[in-house]
């Protein structure tokens, strides 16, 4: 038993790491490097709507419009209070619509 907690340590400490240096790459555009990182965090711990979030950021920046509204939709199913997700996706569900009028 104290094993599993002590691997659930490690796992939530290696997803900070993650976390952090997907952040890190997400604030110096470092696109795909961010999407790389968030992606391993959300092996560890699919259940985490912040990382589903830091992913869209990641895929909106790398200009995958589709893949980000994915990811904000998957946030706000595994938290529908996650307001931030809810509005970069209505932004960007706006801005897709808008340039398919265009």
């Amino acid at each position: 038993m104290a094993e599993s907690k002590k691997e659930r340590r490690m796992e939530q400490g290696e997803i900070e790491v993650l976390l952090e240096l997907g952040q890190s790459y997400l604030l110096n555009k470092e696109y795909d490097s961010a999407i790389k990182k968030f992606s391993e965090a959300l092996k560890i711990n699919p259940h985490d709507p912040e990382l589903y979030y830091y992913l869209g950021l990641a895929y909106e920046g790398a200009d995958r419009k589709e893949e980000a509204v994915k990811m904000y939709e998957k946030t706000l199913g595994l938290d529908k209070t996650f307001n931030n997700a809810e509005m970069r996706l209505t932004e960007l569900k706006n801005a897709i619509e808008k340039k398919s009028k265009e």
